[in-house]
């Protein structure tokens, strides 16, 4: 009796590895997602195949259920590594993003507050000179002797 492949015995395999090898060579540069999703494919498709072995196990060789399981395993670790790697990045750009977003609003608010108290300022000393200007009037049109008095 011929014993067939699982569907899913080479290209599971090939998922895994290239899943694996995109978390070790290009993790670091941001594209960790694309490795985790072809770690999900390969390990849905892997799956698969591996329940359809227990449904009919006569019909599939026993080598190609190996390749699969294998195929599954190294699905799960480029996954997990995949998946911390492309946690640890967003975890970094949320953290960046908000130091930048706080500065940025900081600066916003302190500008703000720079202009405001510019015009504050400008309207006090406005008046501080009218009121000066009104106690030196008053001074002089005191008579001498009032002035001695005090």
């Amino acid at each position: 009796m011929f014993q067939r492949k699982l569907p899913a015995d080479p290209s599971a395999l090939v998922l895994a590895i290239v899943a694996l090898c995109m978390a070790i060579l290009f993790g670091c540069c941001g594209l960790s997602f694309v490795g985790l999703a072809l770690s999900i494919i390969g390990l849905v498709s892997a799956n698969k195949s591996l329940k359809e072995y227990l449904v009919n196990p006569e019909t599939y060789s026993h080598n190609s259920r190996e390749n699969v399981n294998t195929a599954r395993i190294i699905n799960i670790i480029a996954l997990v590594i995949n998946g911390l790697i492309t946690l640890s990045f967003v975890v970094y750009l949320v953290i960046t993003g908000s130091f930048m977003f706080s500065a940025i609003r900081d600066e916003m608010n302190k500008s703000k507050n720079d202009t405001l108290s510019r015009v504050d300022d400008e309207e006090w000393d406005y008046e501080a000179e009218e009121d000066s200007i009104y106690i030196y009037t008053d001074s002089l049109n005191q008579p001498q002797d009032s002035l001695n008095q005090e």
